[in-house]
């Protein structure tokens, strides 16, 4: 690696490629190319962020700030940003921004009941403002376990992931 200005990573695992990911990563080197620009902004691709429900995702260092629902129509603003030029405020992500409160919030109200049933989760989860394919990807991503619970009954276990993550 040279040294660089920025330093650009972008998530293109299998959550944020669904979503856009590799098209605007696509669109934001040719764009840093055409612009000159490739020997000041470094853009490197990335396993997950782990914030797949509201990728695509990019980390712009030594911003250290996280850019979340990036999209390839985004791409000229991104390079604008990474000039110095305007902002993504709208597109941070950060322990305070709402989607990572919304996260903690449920995740901290979820934390409290026992057992945790799938229905009762279901419930939490609704109330929060997501539906079933982010409790699925919840599953899918480590935060959540679902097991058997000692009636049988499917239960969902809050993974030691998202107790830490989210400080619960």
């Amino acid at each position: 690696m040279y040294w660089t200005n920025r330093h650009v990573l972008v998530c293109t695992a299998s959550h944020c490629a669904q979503k856009g990911a590799n098209e605007m990563l696509g669109k934001l080197r040719l764009e840093i190319v055409r612009q000159g620009l490739d020997s000041q902004i470094l853009i490197n691709n990335c396993g997950t962020i782990d914030l797949c429900d509201i990728g695509p995702n990019l980390v712009v260092y030594p911003d250290n700030v996280i850019l979340s629902g990036v999209q390839a129509k985004d791409v000229k603003r991104l390079v604008a940003y990474l000039q110095g030029e305007g902002d993504m405020d709208e597109f941070v992500t950060s322990p305070t921004s709402t989607a990572e409160v919304r996260r903690h919030d449920l995740y901290q109200e979820a934390a409290g009941v026992a057992p945790l049933t799938e229905p009762a989760f279901t419930e939490i989860v609704e109330k929060h403002g997501f539906d079933a394919a982010w409790i699925d990807e919840q599953a899918r991503r480590g935060f959540i376990a679902r097991k058997p619970g000692e009636d049988g009954a499917p239960s969902i276990t809050i993974t030691t992931k998202a107790r830490t993550r989210y400080a619960v």
